[in-house]
């Protein structure tokens, strides 16, 4: 299995998701890594209620869920040439990089008038290019395989995602909060920016090793 890398500035706090997007080209760090590590994770709460998250930790269930999760047409893994005929070509490309920490050359494709920006990774110097990272805005209108998208009320984000929700102690890597919910974790899952009580950006993929 392709290790997947995504860096994406302030996760948790999210206050702004096109500016951090701008700052995905840099390697994750490895402190995001061992804060990690030592997360102690336990249930979510959805309307005041405990949920049993199941055996599954919260980084097993969230490279799962990101991997079966898609926003309209986008999906991890769609290859570049699928890309260009559901959104067109983009309208900005950053410098392809590579990784030292998975190999892989690493690219931004950015749509913004239809508010979507595309991590792409390519394996190998003849390998082609694929979606690694998807962070939605608005005004794009993908919604979720779960029916969530820009607009949405948290109370429905924490609904849809209870399962996969776990809050930790005294780490921000996953969990909820007042500016985001994370289904999975950082590592890998699907980030929900929240304000005034609704989705505001959607993030499928890796934002830390």
């Amino acid at each position: 299995m392709r290790h997947i890398f995504f860096t994406v500035t302030s996760l948790v706090l999210l206050s702004g998701v096109l500016a951090a997007c701008s700052s995905q080209n840099r390697e994750p760090a490895p402190a995001a890594r061992q804060a990690g590590e030592h997360a102690e994770t336990q249930q979510a709460p959805v309307n005041g209620e405990s949920r049993d998250i199941g055996a599954q930790e919260p980084a097993e269930a969230g490279f799962a869920l990101m991997q079966s999760e898609r926003l309209g047409p986008l999906r991890l893994g769609l290859p570049a040439g699928e890309v260009l005929k559901a959104l067109g070509k983009p309208d900005e490309k950053s410098e392809r990089a590579l990784w030292a920490a998975d190999g892989a050359e690493h690219q931004q494709w950015r749509y913004p008038a239809q508010g979507i920006v595309l991590g792409m990774i390519a394996e190998g110097a003849d390998s082609k290019q694929q979606i690694d990272a998807i962070t939605i805005s608005v005004p794009c209108r993908f919604r979720t395989t779960r029916d969530i998208g820009i607009g949405s009320g948290r109370g429905a984000v924490l609904e849809a995602y209870r399962r996969e929700i776990a809050q930790s102690s005294g780490d921000s890597a996953v969990g909820i909060s007042d500016d985001a919910v994370i289904a999975g974790s950082v590592y890998g899952g699907v980030v929900f920016t929240i304000k005034h009580d609704k989705v505001t950006a959607v993030f499928i993929g890796a934002g830390a090793e």
